[in-house]
């Protein structure tokens, strides 16, 4: 029994301070290691998103057999030229902007242009980017829309042109810089956009999704706050406050059911816009168009907003 009660009972040895302190090192490494990861990760695909350019034309109005057009330069406020094609239509008819979306060129708008020009308006079809563009980055929207400005510019400065009427087209980032070109400039009198939404963050997002599918709230989290730091600087223009400088002149929102959150951001837009305004939706938005069959139907519904929205002749 004595030696019962002398032996004694053993206590876990608690870690030392040094070996806690290693350990915590050693997490707060890991933790740092991963934030320096997921940044950098984050910094690629940014880059990527917004330095994304289409430059494969596979087709050109000589190829469409156009009757009439030239090939017209415009300057941007940077500095830099951008390649387009007027394609002629009646003489003192309005000109028809097409401005192309994320990953798209003028090519790939060019059997709306041809039959736009068939009824007899002016069309104008150009790129964002180029050689001769001086801006590499596109923050989605902001800087194209004083391309477009730009644009309408120097066309109506042209003879044979309608110097007070314009129209514009445009998918995505080609819709968002329409949409804010409109409201800046009130020469433009029928307004056509696809997939639209009010901030610049909204596409990057969907084009993060596109890439990568699902991504985790850290991740996404992380690339938002990377995105914001490349367009550091540029002042978002206030789309839905703006809205209102529309009244009065026609708008078409078309929405397509293959992007729910464009689709959702387009009919947000088109509720808060003023009359005259009208939405169509569709199964697929302009840049992913499953048969020529279903791009002709969708061709045909811009036809005929511009048709009955920007008469030839002003009244």
């Amino acid at each position: 029994m004595a030696l019962e009660r002398n032996r004694t009972v053993a206590v876990p040895s608690r870690l030392s301070p040094q070996v806690a302190t290693k350990v915590l090192l050693g997490g707060l490494i890991a933790v740092g290691v991963l934030l320096v990861v997921l940044i950098g990760a984050s910094a690629f695909l940014t880059y990527s998103i917004t330095t994304t350019h289409n430059e494969v034309e596979n087709v050109t109005p000589a190829t469409y057999l156009l009757p009439s057009y030239l090939s017209v330069s415009f300057t941007d406020a940077q500095g830099g030229e951008h390649a387009g094609w007027l394609l002629i239509g009646l003489r003192g008819a309005p000109v028809i902007i097409l401005c192309p979306g994320y990953d798209m060129n003028r090519a790939d708008m060019l059997s709306l242009g041809a039959v736009l020009q068939e009824n007899h308006f002016n069309v104008y079809l150009f790129n964002f980017s180029g050689p001769k563009a001086r801006e590499t980055f596109s923050n989605l929207g902001v800087r194209e829309a004083s391309d477009v400005e730009a644009a309408i510019q120097a066309l109506t400065r042209r003879r044979g042109i309608n110097p007070n009427r314009v129209g514009l087209y445009g998918p995505s980032v080609g819709g968002y810089a329409a949409l804010v070109a409109a409201e800046r400039d009130p020469k433009v009198q029928a307004l056509a956009v696809d997939d639209v939404y009010e901030r610049p963050l909204q596409m990057f997002e969907v084009e993060m999704d596109r890439k990568l599918g699902g991504t985790g709230s850290v991740f996404r989290f992380i690339s938002g706050l990377v995105f914001r730091l490349f367009t550091l600087g540029t002042a978002n223009p206030p789309v839905r406050r703006d809205l209102s400088k529309l009244a009065g002149r026609a708008k078409l929102f078309v929405a397509g059911e293959d992007v729910p959150s464009l689709k959702a951001t387009t009919e947000a837009l088109y509720r808060a816009a003023p009359e005259p305004k009208e939405i169509q939706l569709v199964n697929h938005s302009a840049g992913n168009m499953a048969s020529s069959s279903e791009r002709k139907a969708y061709e045909d519904r811009i036809i005929t907003f511009f048709l009955k929205n920007l008469p030839l002749r002003a009244n």
